[in-house]
């Protein structure tokens, strides 16, 4: 989900050489994509909290394949608009159904989800370098086609492990999470963490769209394989942090893990708005290892104040929320770019918005052994 969610920033570069449109107009195409990911999320945790997250997760793989098919076959903007709309919309059931059912599936939720986290920053970061190496092999085209088959081949080896019962079809509950809150408590958390996961998904989509072009402006001679690889290494790098931030917030306060993480970003992203060549990648990557770091936490912190029977909606509200900052990046991005031909202003702009996020968690009602 992570690659087929990333992978178009990277393709966008091919695409605009060779049909001759500006960046701007072309990554405008992925605004309703980037919408339906945060839309989607709510009725499709919705429903897996009543049916089935394994059978979701087999409808999520064979629509991203279709989506992504229809990307590689279009044959102008309007068909690739809605590609990736469909793709942006089946790409919505993986994190409120995939989280949820990592959450209640083990004891450890933390070191879990870390190594869930792994797979997500993989995800992203073999989205651009496959993308990369897709394009300079067969052209762009394949780069969408050759996932999009994968993806429906996934689909069916899940379904069929389903139907051999080697997988669970029906949901599995955790009661290590079963916590009872004062209900002024859970309006507190509620504002919060939604605040805070806006702000989160506001600057972690920015930063993850604009990274491909921002090394094609500030490194000279970097090709689009180049580019590809250099952000696989950075997304890479930070699924291993996930699996950090995981296993301590198996042992530590999960409050400071997340106002530290947050913290943590603050003089990345304001870095990041003016620098050039190897200090902007180490600043890049910097930043996403501090984002990665926090999300364990954050989702543990969710289920606890979230009864189990409602961990699939409770999570689509939170990436209905965090995608929901998607479209509104994307348009943030294609003004700026419009107008400055650079991303300088959104990078002093995220890293205000971190520092302001940080100082608000602290305010987060959490035990010390939380």
């Amino acid at each position: 989900m992570h690659m087929f969610a990333a992978f178009y920033f990277v393709i966008i570069l091919a695409i605009e050489d060779e049909w001759d449109f500006s960046y701007d107009e072309l990554i405008k195409l992925w605004t309703l994509g980037a919408l339906l990911i945060g839309l989607g999320a709510l009725p499709a945790g919705w429903l897996s909290d009543r049916w089935s997250r394994s059978m979701m997760m087999v409808i999520m793989f064979f629509g991203m394949g279709i989506s992504s098919i229809i990307c590689g076959i279009n044959e102008g903007k309007t068909s690739l608009f809605i590609g990736l709309s469909f793709l942006g919309l089946f790409c919505s059931i993986y994190h409120p159904v995939g989280v949820a059912w990592v959450v209640n599936s083990y004891k450890k939720k933390g070191k879990a989800l870390g190594i869930n986290g792994i797979f997500g920053g993989v995800g992203i970061g073999s989205g651009a370098f496959i993308a990369g190496t897709l394009v300079n092999l067969f052209g762009w085209q394949f780069a969408f086609i050759i996932p999009g088959i994968l993806s429906i081949l996934i689909s069916i080896i899940l379904f069929i492990l389903i139907q051999l019962k080697l997988l669970s079809f029906k949901n599995i509950s955790s009661e290590v999470l079963d916590e009872k809150h004062p209900s002024s408590q859970l309006i507190l958390v509620a504002i919060i963490l939604l605040t805070a996961m806006f702000g989160l998904g506001l600057t972690f989509q920015i930063t993850q769209a604009t990274l491909p072009k921002l090394l094609d402006l500030r490194i000279d001679n970097i090709t689009t394989y180049k580019i590809g690889v250099v952000v696989a290494l950075i997304y890479g790098m930070s699924g291993l942090m996930s699996l950090i931030g995981g296993i301590l917030a198996d042992k530590f306060s999960l409050k400071k893990i997340y106002v530290i993480g947050l913290l943590g970003q603050v003089p990345c992203l304001f870095f990041i708005a003016s620098l050039t060549g190897i200090p902007l990648i180490i600043v890049c990557l910097m930043a996403v290892l501090f984002n990665s770091s926090i999300l364990p936490a954050e989702n543990i912190l969710l289920a606890k104040f979230t009864p189990e029977k409602h961990h699939g909606l409770i999570y689509g509200v939170k990436f209905i929320v965090a995608f929901g900052a998607g479209p509104i990046a994307i348009i943030f991005i294609a003004k700026v770019y419009e107008f400055t031909s650079e991303f300088s202003v959104l990078f002093f702009l995220s890293s205000l918005i971190m520092f302001l996020i940080a100082i608000l968690a602290l305010f987060l009602p959490v035990k010390n052994n939380n």
